[in-house]
């Protein structure tokens, strides 16, 4: 996991070759949201 303060980040040092799911959960202080749909890559 990693927290961007803006709505762009750069994800480093991710294992090549297998199949890797991303998604999205914003939080702040009224608590964590419902998180994006689930995104598959493989690098």
């Amino acid at each position: 996991m990693k927290t961007a303060l803006s709505t762009e980040i750069t994800l480093e040092d991710q294992e090549r070759g297998k199949a890797l799911e991303y998604r999205v959960v914003a939080v702040n202080k009224a608590g964590e949201g419902q998180g994006s749909n689930t995104v598959a890559a493989v690098l």
